[in-house]
């Protein structure tokens, strides 16, 4: 038996076939594709968006006005406490996300951009970057559902996060859970990178760009003493459907234990702490799509930093 499913963003609609296995997704009628990156193609990161240019966001990715409001930014009295689905203020706070893959490099790559009327970095413990302007990713390349994880010491978890709160404070702006940070799977490595840009002010009204590349961990130990050794890696492949999880906050003002978080989107209503529920295909090779080559993104990243010299 075979189940029809559509990509619903945009004008793109697809009808893909799925097994009849039943996984938790949400929400349950959208498939966001992951564009393929050829090879010599796949993005240099360093925070410069354009080798992601030619890349249609309507059809590889996620806008503000397909979000949902989720986590603390909902509560009683809050904000967004009656937000639906897109009620994001665009003079506040904007949201791109763009994805893409490639089975050359085994990793799955993220660009998000991010508009913020201000900027806020200035939480009163460092290690709490949920109180601060922050982007989360959570991903689950098995496509298990959450309902089927658990957490408990020792348990083998699918599902693993990334989260950012940048620029540091005292040091510290990342984050890995649910092992907690392991010294051997941090920015830099074989196994994720993560390059940020902004333009406009640091600590203003600015627009960021969050670039990453991760490579695929099929599932490992909950430990804090893992070793890369425990780490088994997922073969990406294309037509496979994996789970991504995304929550980006707002916050505005600090300085309390309940630091105002002024709004909290997601690609899912249960998004909230970037659980990943949210199927993605891994798409095959767009021909619509001219990419940029590595060399030419290159170049163009060297020129804006020596722009960026005499601003």
């Amino acid at each position: 038996m075979m189940l029809g499913k559509r990509i619903i963003l945009g004008a793109a609609i697809l009808t893909v076939g799925l097994s009849a296995q039943t996984w938790a997704h949400d929400p349950p009628d959208l498939l966001i594709p992951a564009a393929q990156f050829p090879p010599g193609a796949e993005p240099v990161i360093d925070g410069n968006p354009v080798e992601w240019g030619p890349i249609p966001v309507e059809t590889y990715g996620s806008v503000g006005e397909l979000l949902y409001p989720v986590g603390a930014a909902t509560r009683e009295g809050r904000v967004l406490e009656n937000a639906s689905q897109g009620d994001i203020n665009p003079a506040d706070f904007q949201i791109k996300h763009k994805l893409g893959w490639s089975p050359t490099t085994n990793g799955f790559y993220i660009l998000t951009e991010v508009f913020d009327d201000l900027h806020f970095i200035g939480r009163p413990d460092p290690a709490r970057f949920w109180l601060d302007d922050s982007v989360e990713y959570g991903l689950n390349f098995k496509h298990q559902s959450s309902e089927d994880q658990t957490f408990n010491d020792g348990d083998i978890v699918t599902l693993q996060k990334y989260k950012f709160a940048y620029p540091p404070l005292e040091g510290e702006w990342q984050f890995y859970e649910p092992q907690g940070n392991l010294p051997w799977l941090t920015s830099g490595t074989k196994w994720f990178d993560i390059g940020i840009t902004f333009e406009g002010e640091e600590f203003g009204e600015s627009t960021y760009f969050y670039e990453l590349r991760i490579r695929a961990i099929a599932e490992m130990p909950k430990s804090e003493c893992d070793t890369v050794h425990q780490a088994v890696l997922c073969i990406l492949q294309e037509g496979m459907i994996i789970h991504w999880g995304n929550m980006i906050s707002d916050t505005d003002e600090g300085g309390t234990e309940d630091q105002k978080r002024e709004t909290q989107w997601s690609t899912s209503p249960s998004g909230a702490a970037a659980n990943g529920t949210t199927d993605v295909l891994l798409s095959p090779v767009d021909p619509g799509i001219e990419f940029v080559e590595q060399q030419t993104a290159v170049e163009a990243t060297s020129w804006a930093r020596v722009k960026a010299q005499y601003r």
